[in-house]
């Protein structure tokens, strides 16, 4: 679902990619739990979609989700958790 949604958001499909995205997120919630690096990717990738959309305090709230999982599966130094940061930052900037 992942593949998909990446191609409908380059489409600028950006409501079909988010239901692609949810779904993929979905999966990995029951596959891989809450806690999983992969499931934090899919909030991840949610909340880009939302950004795209104009949508950025949902978006925040989807990279935080992001980052506490990266935080607790990956810890304070991982390349992934540092892209969460970087992402909250940019939207916070955006926002003023």
């Amino acid at each position: 679902y992942n593949n998909m949604a990446n191609i409908l958001d380059d489409q600028g499909k950006l409501e079909k990619a988010l239901t692609m995205h949810q779904k993929a997120l979905d999966i990995r919630l029951k596959a891989l739990g809450s806690d999983h690096a992969d499931t934090a990717a899919s909030y991840n990738n949610i909340a880009s979609v939302l950004q795209n959309q104009g949508k950025l305090q949902e978006a925040l709230t989807m990279h935080q989700k992001a980052l506490d999982i990266r935080l607790k599966a990956l810890g304070p130094y991982h390349v992934s958790t540092a892209a969460s940061h970087c992402n909250m930052a940019l939207i916070l900037k955006k926002q003023g």
